[in-house]
């Protein structure tokens, strides 16, 4: 008897390093809480104090409220993910930030359910939490190029704006050189040549011009998709 309690302390003891080596790989921790104010916690296993800086017996016997750790601004958020999880009885998973024992926030992501008894009764909530807070910095530069892109795009455009009305004097130039050249006859054939450049310089402005216009658009397309 004493053999079999032995094998099945050691094959839990693997079990808790297993999870631990996964969890510290994905740098989170499995939990579970009683559904009250504080989610007082009842389990933690993982990388507890690597995330809050604080130890998990702090949850677990010294009272300290998880609830309490989640930053102002999200608790409303997070608790209105967990009510509708648990009326539909779903997995809820929602992102928010954690205040470190340092006073740093915490990026996460929380999946969990609720647990309920033979009898119906809902008992505890348990799930996982993660460390995303790669995954945050990674959307914020992002969104901080795709601004940057923006704001070069409608440059281009303010610029391309311009160009019309650049074309229409380069224009009117070569035909008044052409006027002129015609007035001086053989002395004026530099006028032609001049005139002759003029207009050919306006056409290609005008080509490289809508060149840009649809470039610009496209782009304007493409980021457009890209931020839905």
């Amino acid at each position: 008897m004493r053999d079999v309690t032995t094998a099945r302390a050691r094959a839990d003891a693997d079990r808790l390093d297993a999870y631990d080596s996964i969890l510290h790989r994905m740098r989170g921790f499995l939990y579970r809480c009683r559904n009250d104010a504080d989610y007082s916690m009842t389990l933690m296993q993982g990388q507890v104090m690597e995330l809050l800086g604080y130890p998990a017996s702090d949850f677990l016997h010294a009272g300290r409220s998880y609830a309490g750790t989640i930053h102002p601004e999200d608790a409303a958020a997070v608790d209105a993910a967990v009510v509708e999880g648990l009326a539909g009885r779903r997995v809820w998973s929602v992102d928010y930030r954690l205040m470190r024992a340092d006073g740093r926030p915490m990026w996460v992501r929380e999946t969990g359910g609720g647990v309920w008894g033979v009898d119906g009764a809902l008992t505890h909530l348990e799930g996982a939490v993660f460390d995303i807070g790669a995954t945050k910095q990674a959307a914020r530069e992002t969104a901080a190029l795709l601004s940057d892109v923006g704001a070069t795009r409608r440059d281009i455009l303010d610029a391309t704006e311009t160009i019309p009305r650049v074309l229409q004097a380069l224009r009117l130039l070569a035909i008044n050189a052409r006027i002129a050249a015609a007035r001086a006859g053989m002395a004026g054939r530099g006028f032609a040549v001049v005139a002759a450049e003029v207009g050919a310089l306006a056409d290609a402005t005008n080509t490289g011009a809508e060149g840009i216009d649809r470039l610009t658009r496209k782009l304007q397309a493409q980021l457009a998709a890209f931020d839905r």
